[in-house]
């Protein structure tokens, strides 16, 4: 969590920062080239290392022959797409040149960056973690908004966030590297990783498909600057509610997986329900928190060209991430967990369908509101797909009672805070935020929300005592 707080408070700086520096439509050109990284880096490699976290916890292979089949995949996967780019640097404009070599260096850092946040993850190593993605984060932002402010601008942005992975994941990582070997590769933990991933990277390019064809339609329809800004309030909310739901994964997935593997399935249901609940716990008050401050965060620090269309996007997008974060982190887990990724593929096959559909008929008529709305539309039918198919593969828990605490917890909040709405400025979003979250705790621990309240009170009785 810790690792991930940090990060978005930079993340929030950055959004201020460059929204300053930056007209939308070179956010806009800076949001494409970036989500079009991101998307490659998903698509191709990503299931490398999510194979990694499943197998890695059960001990059945040493780090010398993961890190080398592993390097075996990564250069294989590799050499087309740096083919592939040169044949496209003869077609191009130079001016284009420059943004091509900007995408791959950033699709480098994609890469390693990712390796090494799940390599750590695989390791249940916490504090590396915290130090390479809170080093990503300052970087990114130092330098990326250096040299925005000396007039690189999109550009600038590139080589700033490119250079904030690369730097901390190749110091995090080379130790690892150098255990490289060709003479250790394994062809049966390639095969498992490759059944394992491949339904998983076709589902990655389906989810990506959804989440970010939404800018580029924007681009297309209504020209980058719309992009830029709707980019702004989606950063925005995926900058909090997602970290959240995102550090909760992360911290509890390869324990499931372990208790899984070695304890049996009881044992791993059993620390899911704690999961489900906290990530509910805390998501779910984020999004309603977010929709009704969020207008006082945009006034005080979101530039003056983006804060009407960001205030009016946020309670759309804020709840798309959620159902986003819903579906990739609780509801597809028992794909996962069941080894059964072909459904998670199916799901993805039909929300991206979805997803353009929608995007296609609202976007001429509501432009980023349409957009908005037709991203939440396809990550809920995400999720209901999720809940109704998963429990076939691997039933997992939905704690139904601590749900029905959380949103009465979270209704008592929402009162105050939305009576307190239309207040500005520094001391008041203090306000808003410190007597919205006393409320949502004080409502918790009195309605005992996951037995925060045995909790609480057995450490302050070890305390006196």
């Amino acid at each position: 969590m810790f690792a991930k707080i940090i990060p978005g408070l930079m993340a929030f700086t950055a959004l201020s920062v460059y929204t300053h520096l930056l007209t939308p439509s070179q956010y806009g050109v800076y949001t494409l080239i970036f989500t079009a990284a991101m998307f490659m880096n998903t698509t191709i490699f990503n299931w490398i290392p999510v194979g990694m976290v499943r197998f890695w916890p059960g001990g059945n292979y040493t780090e010398k022959t993961f890190i080398s089949t592993m390097g075996a995949l990564y250069r294989c996967l590799s050499l087309p797409i740096i083919i592939l780019a040169v044949l496209i640097s003869f077609f191009i404009a130079n001016e284009s040149i420059g943004y091509l070599i900007a995408w791959l260096i950033l699709l480098c850092g994609f890469v390693s960056h990712r390796f090494g946040l799940m390599l750590k993850t695989a390791q249940m190593q916490p504090n590396s973690y915290a130090i390479m993605l809170i080093s990503y984060s300052v970087l990114a932002l130092s330098l990326g908004s250096t040299l925005a402010y000396l007039g690189w601008g999109a550009m600038g942005l590139l080589i700033g966030v490119a250079t904030g992975m690369l730097i901390p994941s190749l110091i995090q990582t080379t130790r690892m590297w150098l255990k490289y070997d060709p003479s250790a590769y394994s062809p049966e933990l390639t095969q498992k990783l490759v059944l394992y991933g491949m339904p998983l990277a076709a589902s990655f390019l389906l989810d990506e498909v959804a989440n970010v064809s939404d800018r580029y339609m924007l681009a297309w329809l209504s020209g980058e600057a719309e992009a830029g800004k709707y980019a702004v309030g989606y950063d925005l909310a995926g900058n909090s509610i997602l970290m959240i739901m995102n550090a909760i994964n992360l911290a509890a997935y390869p324990m499931i997986v372990k208790l899984l593997d070695t304890k049996g399935k009881e044992a791993a249901l059993d620390y899911f329900k704690t999961y489900a609940t906290l990530l509910l716990g805390l998501s779910i008050p984020a999004v309603v928190g977010l929709s009704l401050v969020g207008p006082n965060i945009v006034d005080l620090v979101i530039g003056e060209q983006y804060k009407e269309s960001v205030t009016l996007l946020l309670p759309w997008v804020s709840s798309a991430v959620f159902f986003m974060g819903a579906g990739a982190f609780y509801m597809h887990l028992p794909f996962q967990l069941g080894n059964y990724n072909m459904g998670i593929f199916k799901i993805a096959g039909a929300v991206a369908v979805l997803n353009l559909l929608l995007n296609y008929l609202l976007i001429p008529r509501m432009g980023m509101q349409g957009a908005a709305i037709a991203t939440l539309l396809s990550f809920m039918v995400s999720v209901t797909l999720g809940f109704i198919f998963g429990r076939r593969v691997f039933p997992i828990p939905f704690p139904l009672k601590e749900v029905g605490k959380i949103l009465l917890s979270t209704l008592l909040m929402g009162i105050c805070l939305y009576l307190l709405k239309e207040n500005r400025g520094w001391l008041w979003l203090m306000v808003q935020f410190l007597s919205g979250s006393t409320i949502y705790l004080t409502a918790g621990y009195l309605l005992n929300i996951g037995g925060v309240k045995q909790f609480v009170d057995d450490r302050v009785r070890a305390r006196l005592s």
